[in-house]
């Protein structure tokens, strides 16, 4: 056991030798150090932003972090929540990069499913930063501003993106997060290093999120502290991570597979129920809109409310969905079939379905059915992939309740013909 204090202060002169280390990159990936500050609590934010947690020494060393690497990896929230703009390293980190064989200034790169990005922005007008997003995604607009790695279908495919950034010569990345990020990097294999900030506060916000959000690792990933600084109650952590082999983060339970029998029982037990049926509809911030019929939603927590609808990645809605700030929820009742039928047996891709429907707009355009009495909308919170369907958490925001009424359910529907295979 040994004490790690204050106790031979050196003001801080020596900081770059803490983290001036040999970074070797795997052959098929860059090396990947991800930086994040936490309270002391495990929060990543306050009112969803990390600035308020931080201090001298932390901004000390986020700059001294960003003048080492190639490339500064970040999600598309966090670039708008913080409002970033280009990585600025000043002359000297500039002179040391350039003889190190780096480029002056680091590249930042945004991961994005939905490209929601303001192209006006002094990220895109004062560098050229790069897009990493689905190969579905339309890149016209940003591909003008921007360099483009398409990787992955609906989904970033983290591995794939990595790939082609080494390609491309990169070594070294540096990732900013936000949370969600971060645990799709680790529960890959691709985190060499984590640097932590532990700012001396309580925050408070959502539980079980931390610096990679709410990943469900296989198994807990070892950490080798490489060390540990203090100032001003700040506690600076600097990790090695330990990778593990794959056959050992398989975990206990990677000798359970489905079987057929079991998927036909399921499938026979899911088609006897009765589910209540929702019409969702969306908007862009372009004006693009969009509805399906959906059969699997629910509720998922009391407080905070929330609720959890998921689209079929082969409906049209669910790309609209992609862009979409917000959901509208509707809960139609027995005697709408007809309306049911609209909206679960023709595709967008083929019609408006909204042109033929009596709507008006809700929070941030997204329409609200008329003849629907009983419905909210929902702020996104969260997109999860969950095979072929994608899961949208919504933080209610509106609504109305229209009466109490019986509501539509699946037996009443289920001789439909779906606009698209499910």
């Amino acid at each position: 056991m040994r004490r790690l204090d204050t106790a031979e202060a050196d003001g801080g002169g020596n900081l770059d030798s803490w983290y001036d280390d040999a970074r070797e990159p795997p052959d098929d990936r860059p090396y990947v150090v991800v930086n994040m500050i936490a309270s002391a609590d495990g929060a990543t934010a306050v009112d969803g932003r990390s600035q308020p947690m931080s201090s001298d020494i932390d901004r000390r060393v986020f700059r001294l972090l960003r003048s080492i690497p190639d490339v500064i990896l970040v999600g598309a929230q966090t670039v708008r929540a913080e409002g970033y703009g280009p990585a600025k390293v000043d002359e000297q980190r500039q002179a040391e990069r350039v003889a190190r064989g780096q480029a002056a200034q680091p590249t930042i790169a945004i991961v994005t499913r939905s490209l929601q990005l303001d192209l006006t922005s002094a990220l895109f007008v004062e560098s050229r930063p790069i897009v990493i997003c689905p190969s579905g995604a339309d890149t016209t607009a940003v591909a003008g501003v921007a360099d483009v790695i398409q990787a992955g279908t609906i989904d970033v495919d983290v591995v794939d993106a990595l790939r082609q950034l080494r390609e491309m010569g990169v070594r070294l990345v540096l990732c900013e997060g936000g949370p969600t990020l971060n645990g799709n990097l680790v529960v890959r294999g691709l985190v060499d290093e984590i640097c932590l900030t532990v700012a001396p506060m309580l925050a408070g916000g959502e539980l079980g999120t931390g610096i990679l959000g709410r990943v469900r690792l296989p198994e807990t990933a070892g950490l080798e502290l490489a060390h540990l600084l203090e100032e001003d109650g700040n506690v600076l952590c600097r990790y090695k991570v330990r990778h593990r082999p794959p056959e050992v983060a398989a975990g206990p339970g990677a000798t359970l597979r489905e079987s057929a029998d079991a998927r036909a029982a399921f499938h026979e037990a899911m088609g006897q129920l009765d589910m209540p049926m929702q019409i969702v509809t969306a908007a862009t911030p372009n004006g693009a809109h969009g509805g399906c019929l959906v059969g699997f939603a629910a509720q998922c927590s009391i407080d905070p409310p929330r609720f959890m609808v998921w689209l079929s990645k082969k409906n049209h809605t669910l790309k609209v969905a992609w862009s979409a700030d917000v959901l509208a929820i509707h809960f139609p009742g027995p005697d709408q079939v007809d309306l049911a039928e609209r909206f679960g047996s023709r595709t967008g891709d083929e019609v408006d379905k909204l042109a033929s429907e009596r709507w008006h707009e809700g929070p941030v355009g997204v329409p609200i059915l008329d003849d629907v009495p009983r419905w909210f909308v929902g702020r996104v919170t969260e997109r999860l992939d969950s095979g072929d369907h994608v899961g949208f958490m919504l933080e209610p925001v509106a609504g109305a309740v229209g009466g109490e009424r019986p509501q539509l359910g699946f037996q009443a529907v289920k001789h439909l013909e779906p606009g698209h295979e499910a």
